[in-house]
């Protein structure tokens, strides 16, 4: 198998999407000693991870074809004989899926920058946004690393299966592959979209496509894990039993995200003023996402069964919630580090941090999925926040705005709890406060543009 004949393969890979996370540096440092030898390591670079997935897909396929018994796979599934229509279903359902996928996703990464909808923008913007994605797609695959690439589809295990142990993977099986790899490729657009703050409107087009290709999969895939899990078992054990299921509520939670409430965030904040009260502001924020957070974190781990009836669940549930807190907090001193271009970057820190917690986390604990519903529910508060408190502009409207987002953050905290798994149903409902964030935001804004034109 890939790993036994050639173990420094997956190292190599992990090693290249590292890389990719500082592309832009990388290029910069090329650019300063413009050398032919460095611009060929760009290109290495580049498309180190594409080239070894190909590598990767192109053997699965040879294995499969040839009926090759010393791949694990081959030998549960197949076995020897002529090639046939399993074979090729195999390859879309078996460990060859999230391979295919992840090529796709990887070339659409590399090649973003020639996509129809920015092809009017400058280069050195399109090049940022290419560098973004890549920046999104690796940093998501390297934290899903054991679940894409797991051992035993790569090496050799102990003992093989005596015969054939069971039918080729349904079709099904594929699906949750797709929805991520498609999640991913349209999610990574609005984070690349969302983190170019200098970029203005170039990039509008393309992330209202985006964000309505986003939001079809999310639903798509809500329908699928409402399909899928079982009402009637212990559904988070189903988490670890469908290795993909992780991945697809960690898309769908960070397509959301990006989709409901940051990319539309960015637009609003760059209309804020200098910042009267700015202070008091992010205190009050930052208190009020704290609790939250704790609190319904505390609510969905006291949901399970796994840790019992004791203390168990509350105690898993605050060390996740002190880490993600803790870790919202430590991140105020990046703008003074320099990375201040968003317009609130104290609170762009803070929105970013808690927005990765759950994705980071999940490499050590899958439990961590059980802080996005808290996370969903407090992010469009920090968007409206500064709106609210500083004294500098003028607030938007507390019908219109504050009390539907106050009564929608809290009907998607309670409600879920009566629903048999109220997590699943939480993701359900969870969008709608950010959405009515969002519309309230974007409609104050345009309104205070055309008075300020009028004034004029």
């Amino acid at each position: 198998m890939l790993g036994d004949e050639m173990p420094w393969f997956l190292p190599a890979l992990v090693i290249g999407l590292f890389a990719w996370i500082w592309m832009g540096s990388i290029e910069r440092y090329a650019e300063r000693k413009a050398t032919p030898a460095w611009k060929y390591i760009v290109l290495a670079v580049r498309w180190l991870p594409p080239i070894q997935l190909t590598v990767m897909v192109l053997y699965r396929f040879k294995a499969i074809y040839a009926r090759d018994t010393s791949h694990l796979e081959v030998a549960k599934h197949l076995g020897t004989g002529t090639s046939s229509s399993a074979d090729f279903k195999l390859m879309f359902t078996g460990d060859g899926g999230i391979e295919i996928v992840l090529l796709i996703v990887f070339l659409f990464a590399v090649l973003s920058e020639h996509l129809p909808s920015i092809s009017s923008t400058r280069l050195d913007l399109r090049q940022k946004f290419r560098n973004r994605l890549m920046m999104f797609t690796a940093s998501f695959a390297l934290v899903s690393t054991t679940l894409f690439f797991p051992e035993q589809a790569y090496s050799e295990p102990t003992a093989f299966p005596t015969g054939i142990i069971g039918p080729v993977p349904e079709w099904m099986s594929f699906t949750p592959i797709v929805l991520t790899g498609g999640l991913l490729m349209f999610g990574g657009e609005l984070f690349a979209v969302t983190t170019l703050f200098l970029a203005g409107p170039n990039f509008q087009k393309l992330a209202s496509r985006a964000r309505l290709k986003v939001l079809l999969l999310s639903v798509s895939a809500l329908v699928y894990l409402t399909a899928v899990i079982d009402f009637e078992t212990e559904w988070f054990g189903q988490l670890h039993e469908q290795s993909m299921t992780l991945p697809l509520v960690l898309s769908i939670h960070l397509g959301i995200c990006f989709a409901v409430i940051l990319q539309p965030a960015v637009r609003s904040d760059a209309e804020l003023n200098h910042g009267e009260g700015r202070s008091l502001s992010m205190m009050a924020l930052a208190v009020v996402m704290a609790l939250a957070v704790l609190l319904l974190t505390l609510l969905h781990m006291n949901q399970l069964t796994e840790f019992g009836s004791d203390l168990g669940p509350s105690t898993y549930g605050i060390w996740m919630s002190s880490v993600a807190i803790s870790s919202m907090m430590l991140v105020q001193f990046m703008p003074a580090l320099g990375f201040d271009a968003a317009p609130r970057p104290e609170i762009w820190w803070m929105k970013m941090t808690l927005l990765y917690a759950p994705v980071i986390m999940s490499m050590f604990t899958s439990y961590a999925v059980l802080l996005i519903p808290a996370i969903w529910v407090v992010l469009p508060l920090s968007s409206v926040a500064s709106w609210l408190i500083e004294k500098d502009v003028a607030s938007p409207s507390y019908s219109f705005v504050l009390y539907p987002l106050l009564a929608a953050t809290l009907a998607a905290s309670a409600l879920p709890f009566g629903w048999n798994i109220p997590f699943l149903a939480a993701l359900w409902v969870g969008w709608i406060p950010g959405a009515i964030a969002a519309i309230g935001l974007t409609l104050h804004v345009r309104t205070q543009l055309k008075s300020t034109e009028g004034n004029l």
